[in-house]
C-alpha cells in the first residue's frame, strides 16, 4: 500500500512536460494572432487562417512526438517507483499474518500485472497530447473569430481585441475535455492521471497478495484533510467516511461492511483484478488513499483502542479538524492556481509586447507592470494564508515550466515599476 503522503510532488516531472508544452501552444497562438493583424483582405485572412491551422499542427505535433518519449520513461520509473515502495509495506503486513511474499521484481505474474497498468496509463497519457492537440487548433480559430467579431461590431481596435482575447486565454490556459462533460485544465488533467495511475498500479499489486494469500479482508489509509462528501454525492464520495476502516472483499459482516459498498472499489477474489466502481471513491480521480491487506488478529494502526481515527504519526484525527483542513488546502489549491494564472498571463503579455509599438506597447507595458505586482502580492498572500493555517508550502504547485528566472526578474521589476508610478 502507498501511505497518502507519499504522493506528494511525484508528478512534478511529468507535469512540467505537459507544461512545457502548454506554454509553447500558448506562445505559439499569441505570435499567430499578432500575426494576423497585418491581414486585412476576407479572403487573404480565410487563406491566413487555414496556412496558419498546418503550421500551428506541424509544430505542436513536433513538440508532443519529444514530450512522448520523455512523458513515458518518467511515467515508467514513477509506477516502478510506486510498485516497489507499496510492495516494501505489503512485505511487512504479509510478514505479520506468517505469510512468506515474493517480491514483484522475482514473480513474471507480477511483473505482468505491472506492464498492463502501464500501458493503461500511457495510453491515457497519449490520449491528453492528442486532445491537446485538437484542441489547440479549435482556439486558435476561436480566437481568430472572436477578436474578428470585436473589431467589426466596432468596440474595439484590432490590437486592443487582440490583447484582450489573449488575456482570457492566458487566464484558463489550454483545457481537457471529457467524454462525461467534464472540463479540466491540462495541468489539472496531467496531475490527476499521474496520481490516479500510480495508486491503481500499486492496489492492482496489494491485490495479487490479497489473492495469493487467501485474505478476505482490507483496511484502508486515513490522512487528515481527506475530501469531505458535498451535497447530493453518495456516501462513498466522502472519503473522511470510510478512510482508517477495515471491510470485508466478499459480503459484510457485524463490524466489516462490504467494501464496493463502502469505498466504490472491487476486487475479484478469484483473478484479484480491482475495479474502480465509482471514480469518486476509493482509488478514483486524485484518491491518495489505499488499502492493504488485514487479518483480525492484528491491530489496525489507523484507530486508537477506543475506535478514534488517527493519521500516520499516531495523532487524533477528529471530524472537525479534518474538515478544516479540507477546506484550507482547498483554499490553498486555489491560491496556488491562481499564481499559476498569472504566470500564464505574464507570458503571453510579454509575446504581445515584442510586436507591439508606440502608444500601443505602453499601454500594454502598464498591464504587463500590474499583473506582475499581483504577482507579487499572490505570492505574499500565500506564504501568510500558509503559516497562519499550518500549511506546508507546496512551492513546487506554484512553479510554472518557461516562467525560470529571466521572466521572474522581468516580472520583479515591473512590479517595482507599478508601485514606484503611484498605481497602487
Amino acid at each position: 500500500m502507498l501511505r497518502p503522503e507519499y504522493f506528494e510532488g511525484k508528478a512534478d516531472r511529468i507535469l512540467e512536460l505537459y507544461e512545457r508544452l502548454e506554454n509553447f501552444i500558448l506562445r505559439d497562438i499569441a505570435r499567430r494572432i499578432l500575426k494576423s493583424g497585418k491581414i486585412t483582405a476576407t479572403a487573404d485572412r480565410l487563406l491566413y487562417r487555414l496556412e496558419q491551422l498546418g503550421e500551428s499542427r506541424d509544430e505542436i505535433q513536433r513538440r508532443i512526438m519529444e514530450l512522448t518519449d520523455l512523458s513515458e520513461k518518467e511515467l515508467r520509473k514513477l509506477l516502478r517507483g510506486a510498485v516497489l515502495t507499496s510492495w516494501e509495506d505489503d512485505a511487512v503486513t504479509l510478514s505479520e499474518m506468517g505469510i512468506a511474499a515474493q517480491s514483484p521484481l522475482e514473480n513474471a505474474r507480477y511483473m505482468a500485472v505491472i506492464e498492463a497498468e502501464y500501458i493503461k496509463s500511457r495510453a491515457e497519457l497519449k490520449n491528453l497530447t492528442r486532445t491537446t492537440l485538437e484542441q489547440s487548433q479549435k482556439d486558435l480559430v476561436s480566437l481568430l473569430d472572436e477578436a474578428d467579431v470585436r473589431v467589426a461590431s466596432g468596440v474595439q481596435s484590432y490590437p486592443a481585441a487582440i490583447a484582450d482575447v489573449l488575456d482570457a486565454y492566458a487566464g484558463r490556459g489550454v483545457m481537457v475535455d471529457y467524454p462525461t462533460g467534464t472540463r479540466r485544465t491540462l495541468e489539472s488533467a496531467v496531475r490527476c492521471c499521474v496520481v490516479t495511475s500510480m495508486n491503481q498500479t500499486a492496489a492492482q499489486l496489494t491485490n495479487r497478495y490479497i489473492v495469493d494469500s487467501g485474505t478476505e479482508y482490507v483496511l484502508t489509509s486515513a490522512h487528515l484533510g481527506a475530501r469531505v462528501r458535498r451535497d447530493g454525492q453518495p456516501l462513498l464520495a466522502g472519503h473522511d467516511e470510510w478512510q482508517g476502516r477495515v471491510f470485508k472483499i466478499d459480503g459484510s459482516e457485524p463490524g466489516y461492511p462490504n467494501l464496493l459498498e463502502s469505498t466504490g472499489y472491487d476486487i475479484d477474489l478469484t483473478t484479484g483484478e480491482g475495479r474502480v466502481v465509482d471514480m469518486r471513491g476509493m482509488h478514483g480521480y486524485n484518491c491518495r488513499h489505499g488499502h492493504m491487506l488485514f487479518d483480525k488478529r492484528m491491530r489496525n494502526p489507523w484507530r486508537d483502542a477506543e475506535g478514534n481515527l488517527l493519521d500516520g504519526s499516531g495523532n487524533k484525527i477528529t471530524d472537525a479538524e479534518n474538515l478544516k483542513r479540507y477546506e484550507d488546502s482547498q483554499k490553498q489549491r486555489a491560491m496556488e492556481r491562481g499564481i499559476r494564472k498569472t504566470k500564464r498571463q505574464l507570458i503571453v503579455k510579454q509575446e504581445e509586447l515584442a510586436w507591439a509599438s508606440g502608444a500601443e506597447r505602453e499601454k500594454l507595458q502598464r498591464e504587463y507592470d500590474k499583473l506582475a505586482y499581483r504577482l507579487q502580492g499572490q505570492n505574499r498572500a500565500y506564504n501568510q494564508y500558509c503559516e497562519e493555517h499550518g500549511l506546508q508550502p507546496q512551492y513546487d504547485r506554484n512553479t510554472l515550466a518557461g516562467f525560470g528566472y529571466p521572466q521572474q526578474k522581468a516580472a520583479n521589476k515591473g512590479a517595482k515599476r507599478y508601485a514606484e508610478n503611484g498605481s497602487v
